[in-house]
């Protein structure tokens, strides 16, 4: 689905959020958008002035748990759509005593107007879909106007992690971020082989048997 559609067509927008809202699952850590699309601060955070962290795609949520694991201090909200995945992430977390927030919603739909204004201090995207075909590349979240959607959620300070293995995928999203107004955290050519955070997960072990990640950090100075 088009970003672009669902933002002129306001009868898909709303069909969409209809959809984001079914609760396939009922716990406490599952959060979804009210009847006007939003997410609250106070329905998201528990403390507003902590260090909150936003994570694009969890998948099974090896990343959010070990993270948390890392970070106790730090409130996690991660977007993901499918269930199983979900399931997972909630039933590791669970063992743990971790509470994420879980965002069951694709998150390529207008995910900066559903989510608070100037709220997280930490956005991280590993390994989004490369779709590698030259007719799908309409489809990749990262493009030349991507960091311009971050911005209106990111705080003043705020860095974003990001990961392909997908080299031509890496040289795309360095071209979009170079031309933002965000600032690398390496030195040029502003990407490193090494994973930046202290954990791996489930697709970069499988990925990096055959071809080793680019990582990325920006930072919203």
């Amino acid at each position: 689905m088009d970003r672009e559609l669902s933002v002129e067509r306001p009868e898909l927008r709303e069909k969409l959020l209809s959809i984001a809202r079914l609760q396939y699952a009922v716990h406490p850590g599952i959060i979804t958008p009210d009847e006007s699309g939003k997410i609250s601060p106070q329905r998201l955070f528990k403390n507003p002035d902590s260090f909150h962290v936003l994570e694009l795609g969890a998948g099974f949520g090896e990343l959010c748990v070990e993270y948390m694991r890392s970070n106790p201090d730090h409130e996690y909200t991660a977007f993901e759509i499918k269930w199983d995945r979900i399931r997972n992430l909630l039933k590791h977390a669970d063992a743990d005593r971790l509470h994420p927030r879980v965002v069951p919603v694709d998150f390529d739909w207008f995910f900066e107007s559903m989510l608070p204004a100037h709220s997280f201090d930490r956005i991280i995207i590993y390994f989004p879909d490369p779709w590698p075909k030259r007719r799908h590349w309409k489809h990749r979240l990262i493009h030349k106007g991507f960091p311009d959607r971050l911005s209106p959620i990111m705080r003043p300070g705020a860095d974003i992690y990001l990961a392909t293995d997908y080299g031509p995928y890496a040289r795309r999203m360095l071209s979009a971020f170079r031309k933002s107004a965000l600032k690398p955290a390496f030195p040029f050519p502003h990407y490193v082989r090494e994973n930046p955070l202290p954990t791996r997960t489930h697709f970069e072990k499988l990925m990096s048997q055959k071809r080793k990640p680019y990582f990325m950090v920006w930072k919203n100075e």
